[in-house]
């Protein structure tokens, strides 16, 4: 099986840059990839606290944090139960940008600690 076959070299190097940096920030943190998706598991709630969509040009992180959080945060476009857990999006399309996505990252693991 291939794993994240809509990526390109450009937004996997963005996306192991992030996951080296959120290793460090969250001890026995879990990183999978699938097909299309990649994600993080929280060690302490054994739940995907992020998702990842990464395309040709940008990665879609689909977060657990409410939209009122980050000015930069967008609703989510999937469907009711996705929404529910995961009602945010950042678009990362600028490796400028990473940084940005990091803490949103750390933050919705943080977040994601503190309710059910």
């Amino acid at each position: 099986m291939e794993i994240l076959v809509d990526s390109s070299d450009k937004t996997l190097m963005w996306l192991s840059n992030i996951k080296s940096e959120i290793i460090k920030k969250i001890l026995r943190v879990e990183y999978k990839e699938k097909k299309y998706w990649a994600s993080f598991k929280s060690p302490e709630k054994d739940r995907n606290f992020v998702f990842f969509h990464p395309t040709k040009n940008q990665i879609r992180i689909f977060t657990r944090l409410p939209l009122e959080f980050d000015e930069e945060l967008q609703p989510t476009p999937a469907s009711q139960n996705w929404a529910n857990m995961y009602p945010s999006i950042y678009t990362l399309r600028e490796e400028s940008k990473i940084q940005k996505a990091i803490d949103l990252i750390y933050k919705s693991y943080k977040y994601d600690l503190a309710i059910n």
